[in-house]
């Protein structure tokens, strides 16, 4: 059901050759996806021997694993999603990725916190042009049937580099130290960028059926976008969700060793094992699902990430209050792959309600605010939180801060529950 004036078509099936360019583009697009999240979480499993070489606390290493990232992230995005939504797309890719690579691989030479801030704030920037730039480009090659499989490999491309950037990180760290880890790190992207360059084509765009411009302002972009009740809820619980998710993400490892005593590299390992393969399924299983689901009813789009974000909600709590490692990595285990199978859903629901001229503004209007609020003050938060309960507990304090802002997922899961009331009247193309 479309809103009257906005009908578009959906992305073309492709076929034959143009199938075969669709699958080798999303192959590099989740390659690309690897290494955006790689170089944006390397810091979390380094957190301690970070924090204890510069002398840092829990809250400045939250600001630098949270806000000075996010902010510029957050503020760079929707000029970068403009500008995918207007040029080529392949180019400014390119550029974003090799920007972000150098920038990463300049953090590993901070000597102090504000050198470290700055760095971080660079990654920021390159990689603000990542999430939006890519979804715009996958909207245009998969159609709507297939679109969440296709977003969710895309997003499985970036769970990995996560879980290989949590277990590479920290056993480079144990043998070279977390400034060496990090310079590697960085400097791997630098010839992906190259390759996607070289021999990825630019999809043809959607067509717009009636009128619209593919060149109007951004603010009347933004207002069509944001008068559709569904795509504001949607977003609203990605940004709530991500506030618990970004938060317990970057403190995770520092939690492991704090409180079950686990090294850096155990922690690593634990991480891309657990958080990482768990996460991963789940991304693969939400393709899988509403590919049966979508044709049935748009409305999984949003009731299936309000079912999943409901469950994980309490495993994650009972994760960071548990006693014993095998509890916390079981619960760990299961709300992560519900949390990945939510997450994807809604996040790929957001082009059923974008047109294809304003796909990469729509997800980078998503990435903004679950950007400030999760990333950016989802960190903050913990370590602010932890820093205030270590003198009645101890080394107990991360895990208790950790379990309040799990808590947040249930909001977002009530967020997603009330999208579902008008995602019929909110989808910008036929379900």
């Amino acid at each position: 059901m479309t809103l009257a004036g906005d009908t578009v078509e959906g992305g073309p099936a492709p076929k034959g050759g143009r199938a075969a360019q669709a699958w080798y583009g999303l192959a590099l697009l989740s390659l690309v996806s690897f290494f955006n999240y790689l170089d944006r979480m390397v810091v979390a499993v380094l957190i301690e021997p970070i924090k204890l070489d510069l002398d840092l606390s829990d809250t400045q290493m939250g600001l630098v694993g949270g806000l000075a990232f996010a902010l510029f992230y957050s503020i760079c995005g929707l000029p970068l999603a403009r500008l995918a939504d207007r040029t080529n797309r392949v180019n400014l890719l390119s550029v974003c990725l090799a920007g972000w690579s150098l920038a990463t691989a300049a953090t590993g030479y901070a000597a102090s916190f504000w050198q470290l801030f700055a760095a971080r704030v660079a990654v920021g920037v390159g990689e603000a042009g990542c999430v939006p730039t890519s979804h715009s480009m996958i909207g245009d090659m998969f159609p709507p049937a297939k679109r969440t499989l296709a977003v969710g490999i895309f997003q499985a491309g970036g769970l990995l580099g996560l879980s290989a950037g949590m277990a590479v990180a920290g056993w480079l760290a144990e043998i070279w130290g977390w400034r060496q880890a990090i310079i590697v790190v960085g400097l791997s992207g630098i010839p992906l960028a190259l390759l996607f360059w070289l021999t990825v084509r630019e999809p043809v765009r959607g067509t717009v059926t009636i009128g619209e411009s593919e060149r109007e302002p951004w603010s009347e972009a933004l207002a069509a976008l944001l008068a559709r009740p569904a795509l504001r809820n949607v977003v609203l619980g990605l940004s709530i969700g991500a506030f618990a998710t970004y938060g317990t993400g970057q403190w995770a490892a520092a939690f492991f060793m704090r409180s079950h005593g686990l090294t850096v590299a155990e922690a690593g390992v634990y991480g891309a094992i657990i958080a990482g393969g768990s996460a991963v399924l789940g991304t693969l299983c939400s393709g899988l699902v509403m590919m049966a689901l979508r044709p049935r009813d748009i409305r999984w789009e949003t009731w299936l990430p309000a079912i999943c974000y409901a469950i994980c909600t309490p495993l994650f709590v009972l994760m960071f209050l548990a006693d014993t490692l095998v509890v916390a990595l079981a619960c760990q285990f299961v709300g992560t792959f519900l949390g990945a199978i939510g997450g994807t859903v809604a996040i790929a629901s957001i082009q059923s309600f974008a047109e294809p001229h304003r796909r990469a503004t729509a997800v980078a209007l998503m990435v903004m605010l679950s950007s400030l609020i999760g990333l950016g003050l989802g960190p903050l938060a913990v370590g602010m939180i932890s820093d205030a309960l270590t003198p009645l507990h101890g080394a107990d304090a991360l895990g208790t801060a950790l379990a309040i802002a799990s808590a947040f997922l249930g909001v977002a899961a009530v967020l997603f529950a009330i999208a579902s009331r008008s995602a019929q009247l909110s989808a910008a193309e036929p379900a």
